[in-house]
C-alpha cells in the first residue's frame, strides 16, 4: 500500500494508541510535578511545625492550632511506631521529625510507583494497538499479551503497595484491608517457615518483580 493510500485511509491521524501513549507521559509528568509539591508542602509544614517548638510559642493560640494541626496525625503515628523508642536510644534525641521525613519518603515514592505501573500499562497498551492499526497482527497481539500479563502483575504490586503505606503511616485503613484479603493466599504460598518465617511479603514482591522483568523482556522488546 503506498503512502497517499493511507494517508486516504486515515493512517495519518491520531489514533487511540498514539492517545494512550502520550496520555501515558503526560500522567508520568504530572505525577512527577505532584510528588514534587507534596514533598515541598510536608517539608514546610514540618519546619513551621519545628519553629513553633522552637519559639515556644502558645500551643493553645489559633495560630499555633493551625500550623501544627496537618502533621498531628503524623507525629501520633510515628511515636506510636515500634521503631521509635529503638531509634530515640540508638541516635540519643528525638527521632520523630527525622522518621516523619523518611516516612513520608517512602510513601511518596511507592505512591509514584504505583503511577509507573499504569503509565508503563498504557503506554504499551498503545503500542499493541497501533501495531494492530498498521497490520502487525502477531506483534500486536503478542505485545497486548504481555501488557495484560504487566496489568495483573502491577495489579498486585498495587495491592502490596497500599498495604505497606498503611504499615508506614497508618493511611488507608479500609483500603489495606481490601488488599490485604485480596493477597493474603498469595502470601501463604510464600510463608516456609524457619529462618524465613515472617518474609512471605517481601519474597512475594520480588518473585513479582521478577515476572514483570521477565514479561517486559519476552513480550515488551520494542
Amino acid at each position: 500500500m503506498t503512502g497517499q493510500a493511507k494517508v486516504g485511509m486515515g493512517y495519518s491521524g491520531y489514533s487511540l494508541g498514539d492517545m494512550l501513549r502520550t496520555l501515558a507521559g503526560l500522567i508520568g509528568r504530572g505525577a512527577e510535578l505532584v510528588i514534587f509539591y507534596a514533598a515541598a508542602a510536608v517539608a514546610i509544614l514540618l519546619l513551621l511545625r519545628w519553629l513553633t517548638d522552637v519559639l515556644n510559642t502558645n500551643p493553645f493560640g489559633r495560630l499555633t492550632y493551625y500550623l501544627r494541626k496537618p502533621t498531628n496525625d503524623l507525629f501520633y503515628y510515628v511515636r506510636s511506631s515500634q521503631f521509635y523508642f529503638p531509634l530515640k536510644k540508638a541516635l540519643k534525641f528525638d527521632p520523630t521529625y527525622l522518621m516523619v521525613l523518611i516516612a513520608v519518603a517512602i510513601v511518596l515514592y511507592v505512591a509514584l510507583s504505583i503511577i509507573g505501573y499504569l503509565t508503563t500499562v498504557l503506554y504499551n497498551l498503545g503500542v499493541s494497538l497501533n501495531s494492530l492499526r498498521d497490520g502487525y497482527v502477531a506483534s500486536g497481539i503478542y505485545t497486548l499479551i504481555g501488557t495484560t500479563l504487566l496489568a495483573v502483575i502491577f495489579f498486585l504490586m498495587t495491592l502490596m503497595t497500599i498495604v505497606f503505606i498503611n504499615w508506614i503511616s497508618g493511611r488507608f485503613n479500609r483500603a489495606a484491608y481490601w488488599s490485604m484479603n485480596r493477597i493474603s493466599p498469595l502470601l501463604r504460598i510464600f510463608e516456609f517457615g524457619g529462618a524465613l518465617a515472617g518474609f512471605s511479603f517481601v519474597i512475594l514482591w520480588f518473585v513479582l518483580l521478577f515476572a514483570a522483568s521477565a514479561v517486559r523482556v519476552v513480550f515488551l522488546r520494542s
